[in-house]
């Protein structure tokens, strides 16, 4: 719902990040990752490894999860307040723990190919990293 008062146009969203990533952001949070699970998913289909396509698929899954879960976190600070280091910090490694647990324990579980999850959680992290490059470079062109 947007209202105008005084020249100024204002978005209410679900969650305050929701509205500042636009339909760019919802292609590189959703799109993108979902784009890649399938073609893990086919490639690993079509050479007879379904369980190796499905790994790598599931590692992009867990990455994804990961930055959805770094937005509402960073959502929640307050723009104009100085962050608490100790709390962020708590934030992360409580983030990265889990993240990491549930992928190392379907990892342990998928022997002897479990490992390729581990490909598929690095292969988001770089996805994301190029996707926020691209964004970052664009915005300083503008």
């Amino acid at each position: 719902m947007a209202t105008a008062s005084s020249g100024e146009s204002t978005t209410h969203t679900a969650t305050p990040t929701a509205g500042r990533r636009g339909l760019a952001g919802v292609w590189r949070v959703f799109v993108l990752p979902a784009s890649v699970v399938l073609v893990a998913l086919a490639i690993g289909g079509s050479l007879g490894h379904f369980q190796i396509g499905a790994l790598v698929a599931t590692g992009v899954v867990l990455g994804t999860v990961n930055g959805l879960l770094v937005e509402q976190a960073t959502a929640k600070m307050q723009p104009s307040e100085d962050p608490d280091r100790k709390a962020v910090v708590k934030s992360s490694l409580g983030r990265l723990g889990l993240v990491s647990a549930v992928a190392l324990v379907i990892a342990f579980l998928a022997r002897p190919n479990g490992w390729v999850l581990l490909l598929g959680l690095a292969g988001y992290q770089i996805l994301a990293l190029l996707s926020q490059l691209g964004a970052a470079m664009k915005e300083a062109r503008l």
